[in-house]
């Protein structure tokens, strides 16, 4: 018989039973930055949402993970299939997906005309709460919005009256799902390589033809793909992009065949495959050869829902870990009251802070940005790269830090570290990596004015030593030689990572000074001496400190 003194945790370990209600920086953000009326709509949902993420989702999300999509390729008597077939606990996911309004609040005709300044707003508090339990799903949930953001902006009227309202549906069994098929084997990344083929068949409507190297989200009903209408023409120039539906309008379905399912080290409850297009029906979106620039719209969608993501998975690695330590006792007290203990916390909380209100800064440049406002639209342009990049990188750091604060235990299958490592790191490679994003950043820099517009929004926090940084940093930036890359990209990405770093500290730094949270002014302070690069001696933070930076309430 056990010693009722020999247990992990001690006898009064509690953990949330509500994210939403537990997590107290995204409630102080939301009453900042939401108005109170769209708030006043989302809340009940994010409550309801809060109490599923902390609960019933692990459960069904560790069972859609262990038991991962299986390819029916064939009927029992031979006759091409091509199916996926999902564990149950899949489509459980997607219907409280659906159920939070995460799209339908963003695209309801009705909702979206009241709620034109927080549309984005309100869904990602959504996603950000979902995606603490369930990181895979997550993904063609993400899919899901960009080919809503594609159709609704491109597409004629009928096939956005009839595809819209599926995309943003509320309950699992009506939402259709995103895809974007984009990648291909000869180029990756190099998109321009792409050598699938469409041929017009009359009108608007095509054939495609080709291979397809990296589909996520194989099951979907609504894809976007990339093909070559003109095959003199090279590079992005020539490709258009195409809506693909798994079903032909006489619900028959469209001729595509899933070669394989990719056997993936994380997000294994969704299903990437590689596809091969045989005359497959698809209708142009676009104008012909702009394919790359409008499918741009999605992937800009697409890489905000990774940073959410990626910030999603820290916060939950962060709070497993804290709920843990507070009820550990390791060389005789609580294992949170040991200084380097304290000190890690502080860290982690510090870049969790920073990373949440970079998101939540781009998430805000893109609600206004679709209401007109063109100078946040200058910062979105810069802001998304930036955005997505760091927090994909962090979220894997922070995650592996947690891991090791919760010493063998946070390395064991069954509890949510392992599959939480798996995910996050496949963030920093989805939506382009990190060289791909430095690229995108110097495109920005060239042919807008983001880099005066991010400045600008750095200097506002008015504090002398971020200041001084920029202003030396900026010189740095601009004397960067567009005709020599193997100066300009490595240099790049150096100076890009301390512009990352000085836009968070403006903004932990002007949430400290403005709001008074009790979160935003221990991570300034945090922010602020790790830009000081001199070795000198640390005091541990007290308990009382840490927190109120990691600002959680069980």
């Amino acid at each position: 018989m056990d010693h009722p003194g020999n247990k992990v945790l001690t006898a009064n370990a509690s953990v949330s039973s509500n994210f939403f209600e537990s997590d107290r920086i995204l409630r102080d953000y939301l009453n900042e930055y939401a108005s109170p009326k769209a708030l006043k709509y989302m809340r009940g949902k994010l409550f309801d949402l809060g109490g599923d993420a902390a609960t019933v989702m692990d459960s069904l999300s560790m069972d859609a993970d262990k038991n991962e999509p299986e390819l029916i390729r064939r009927t029992p008597h031979g006759e091409p299939l091509n199916r996926i077939q999902f564990h149950p606990s899949y489509w459980v996911l997607l219907d409280i997906a659906g159920r939070s309004e995460m799209f339908y609040v963003k695209y309801d005709p009705e909702l979206r005309e009241i709620y034109s300044a927080d549309r984005h707003k309100l869904g990602f508090a959504a996603g950000s709460l979902y995606a603490m339990s369930e990181l895979g799903q997550y993904c063609p949930l993400c899919m899901t919005d960009g080919a809503a953001v594609v159709i609704d902006k491109f597409a004629d009227d009928s096939d956005k009256k009839r595809l819209i309202p599926r995309l943003s549906s509320r309950n699992g069994d009506g939402l259709f799902t995103g895809a974007m098929y984009l990648t291909e084997k000869a180029g990756g990344s190099d998109v321009g390589q792409n050598r699938t083929t469409a041929t017009k068949v009359e009108d608007d409507i095509y054939h495609l033809n080709g291979e397809k190297w990296f589909c996520s989200n194989a099951n979907a009903d609504v894809i976007l793909a990339l093909a070559r209408t003109d095959p003199v023409e090279k590079g992005t120039r020539g490709l258009s992009l195409f809506l693909v539906e798994k079903k032909l309008e006489d619900g028959s379905r469209n001729p595509m065949d899933i070669i394989r399912l990719k056997e993936k080290m994380g997000v294994r409850s969704m299903a990437t495959a590689e596809v091969m297009f045989t005359n497959t029906v698809g209708k142009k979106i676009g104008d012909e050869g702009e394919g790359f620039k409008v499918m741009a719209e999605m992937v800009n969608m697409s890489r905000l829902y990774n940073a959410v993501a990626a910030v999603s998975g820290t916060r939950r690695a962060i709070i497993e870990a804290w709920q843990y330590l507070n009820y550990r006792v390791t060389f005789g007290k609580r294992a949170v009251e040991h200084p380097m203990i304290r000190q890690k916390f502080t860290e982690l909380g510090a870049k969790y802070v920073a990373g949440f209100l970079l998101t939540w800064r781009t998430i805000r440049a893109l609600d206004a940005a679709e209401n007109g406002d063109e100078r946040e639209k200058t910062l979105l342009r810069i802001l998304t790269p930036m955005t997505k990049w760091w927090t994909a990188e962090n979220s894997v750091y922070s995650v592996r830090e947690c891991m090791e604060l919760m010493g063998g235990n946070g390395y064991i299958e069954g509890f949510i570290m392992p599959k939480l490592f798996r995910d996050v790191n496949v963030l920093p490679i989805w939506e382009g990596s990190g060289n791909i994003i430095v690229l995108d950043i110097l495109r920005a820099i060239k042919k807008t004015n983001a880099l005066d517009a991010l400045a600008n929004e750095i200097r506002s926090a008015e504090y002398k030593l971020v200041n001084d940084r920029l202003e030396r940093l900026l010189k740095q930036i601009k004397s960067l030689p567009e005709d020599d890359p193997d100066i300009a990209e490595p240099s790049a990405k150096v100076l890009f990572d301390e512009l990352i770093r000085l836009t968070q500290t403006g903004l932990v730094i002007k949430e400290a000074q403005n709001n008074s949270h009790t979160w935003a002014e221990p991570a300034a302070e945090w922010l602020l001496e790790s830009l000081d690069n001199d070795f000198r001696l640390q005091r541990a933070p007290s308990l009382k400190k840490v927190e109120s930076l990691i600002g959680w309430e069980v």
